[in-house]
């Protein structure tokens, strides 16, 4: 990251995707193209810029909403993510009870958790048009109540057969897709750039804390009420849910003009006013981050409660729903995005292959966990993914802004990438624990420490993937989170199907120090992009593959 030239920063800025000046000498006498005024952080390290800078004539514009009311928002939004990613592992705690009823095998049954998978990144290439076209708020109300039903369908067919349960698995994988694409397109709507890396870890933690507190609730309700409770019950929580976004959930998709901060003028980052001594500590959502610029808000009418809670808006005139649709397939010609689908995916998959196992290792003598204690092992990588949280956001934003003011405040994406390392670190070292501890059968303290380890790199990975991916291609938020959850699902996918069997052929440690062998060469690729990830992304806006494609 060296240092340049004004000449060439502001050339930079004019062409190169994901660049942007975050900090500037904070005299306060910025000024946009069209005369107005740049605006800051009003707390805090108030040199920081609003990116993106909010509209300044439309109250509607979601970064111009109250704290409150994003934060709200935003709860909802991981409250949804939360319930649909429960909803995955729940069998990880009755697959002996469900072995029992259907008459198959761990490794069949593990058949329905890949049919749940698999729907999930095929629909979402479904739900996205939807969402870029109509707006966020159709795609999460309709998706929540279809959960529902998928739910109850699976509480009756618990206690059937097994095919019409493996076919509601399916339904529900579609119907829950779009947790892992619409809400962090929804925290780029609401939020700016100094806030994203701590709430998109945040919305993680939903996601995998979903994936690690599903297996143990359910281990609790299973052993006390059976399977089919837990489908039941979560059902309840997922209506509770659609009622909360119905009311309080406006939708954030916005269509008017907002300032653009590349063609400021008047405008020069003060090296000697950027300490490296990092800014003050930045909150998940902060009051000083709401702006005011009511005066400003005279040619557009504020819309009232009731207008927003419209189901259905007239849509983008401008979105092309085919066009839309084949988005994410032209993605997968992105270094940056295919990148992060790889880290993201192979993050994700531990909490796949830990619900698959847990069952199958910790049952037989001489741990013989029953659904209670199987349920509980999952409270150690939740545990984990808190301290992954911590590591990927407000210790991954210090070493970004560190980066940052060294480079004259302007903001690289890649400026986030060297916390890969302790990414690697914790998965390496979390699996090796694990395989170890199991393969000479200790304590079973020790394997589920192991775990927790093993979880902290983890949620590390999942954060770091949607981040870099959205912080190089913010207008493409939602394509690209279709891209990474569909990749994602693809590997998680082909872990169900072989991950038991592989395990009983080679043995935990074999299979564990493959796996994590694999996450950490690709973490190790970072190197690549913190050098080089510039020019690629330089290489990405010249070749402008979507006009190519003709999908512009």
């Amino acid at each position: 990251m060296s240092h340049e030239s004004e000449n060439e920063m502001e050339a930079r800025l004019r062409v190169t995707p994901g660049t942007e000046i975050l900090f500037d000498g904070g005299s306060g006498d910025g000024i946009l193209a069209d005369g107005s005024q740049l605006k800051h952080r009003t707390s805090g390290d108030r040199r920081v810029l609003l990116v993106p800078q909010p509209s300044t004539n439309d109250p509607n514009d979601p970064l111009n909403w109250t704290t409150s009311k994003k934060s709200v928002t935003f709860f909802n939004g991981c409250w949804y993510a939360f319930m649909g990613a429960i909803t995955g592992p729940i069998m990880a705690a009755g697959m002996n009870q469900l072995s029992v009823i259907f008459g198959k095998t761990t490794q069949q049954l593990s058949y329905a958790n890949g049919a749940c998978l698999i729907n999930q990144g095929i629909w979402n290439c479904v739900w996205m048009p939807f969402a870029v076209k109509y707006g966020r708020r159709p795609v999460y109300l309709a998706s929540t109540f279809l959960m529902i039903l998928a739910c109850i369908w699976l509480a009756i067919a618990s206690n059937q057969n097994y095919t019409t349960f493996i076919v509601g698995r399916a339904f529900l994988g579609a119907w829950e897709a779009p947790i892992e694409s619409i809400v962090p397109s929804t925290i780029t709507d609401m939020f700016f750039l100094h806030n994203r890396g701590e709430l998109v870890s945040l919305y993680g933690l939903a996601v995998l804390g979903g994936n690690e507190l599903g297996p143990m609730f359910s281990g609790f309700i299973v052993q006390a009420l059976g399977m089919n409770w837990a489908f039941w019950i979560v059902a309840m929580f997922i209506a509770a849910n659609l009622v909360s976004m119905f009311f309080f959930m406006p939708e954030t998709k916005f269509i008017g003009n907002r300032p653009s901060i590349p063609g400021i003028r008047n405008v020069r980052p003060d090296p000697q006013s950027l300490s490296p001594t990092g800014p003050t500590s930045e909150g998940s959502v902060k009051e000083e981050d709401h702006i005011s610029v009511s005066e400003s808000f005279t040619s557009v009418p504020k819309k009232t409660w009731s207008q927003e809670l419209k189901f259905w808006s007239k849509g983008d005139p401008d979105v092309n729903l085919f066009h839309v649709f084949l988005r994410p397939f032209v993605l997968l010609a992105y270094p940056t995005v295919v990148w992060s689908c790889f880290v993201y995916g192979l993050a994700l998959s531990w909490n796949v292959i830990l619900g698959a196992i847990v069952a199958q290792l910790f049952t037989p003598p001489p741990y013989g966990f029953n659904s209670n204690s199987q349920g509980l092992f999952f409270l150690s990588p939740f545990v984990g993914s808190l301290f992954g949280v911590y590591f990927s956001g407000p210790c991954g934003d210090w070493i970004a802004n560190y980066f940052t003011k060294r480079n004259h405040g302007i903001r690289e994406p890649e400026m986030r990438l060297p916390i890969c390392l302790v990414a690697a670190f914790f998965t390496f070292f979390g699996a090796l624990w694990f395989a170890l501890s199991y393969e000479h059968q200790l304590h079973w303290a020790m394997p589920v420490v192991g775990a927790g380890i093993l979880s902290v790199g983890s949620q590390m990975g999942t954060t770091l993937g949607m981040n870099y991916a959205l912080d190089c291609h913010q207008e493409l938020s939602v394509e690209i989170m279709v891209t990474i959850a569909a990749l994602k699902s693809s590997i998680a996918w082909i872990w169900t199907w072989v991950i038991n069997d592989f395990i009983t052929a080679c043995g935990v440690l074999s299979v564990f120090m493959t796996v994590a062998a694999i996450n950490v060469a690709i973490y190790l690729t970072y190197l690549i992009f913190f050098y080089k990830g510039r020019q690629i992304r330089l290489w990405i806006h010249q070749a402008n593959l979507f006009q190519a494609a003709g999908l512009q």
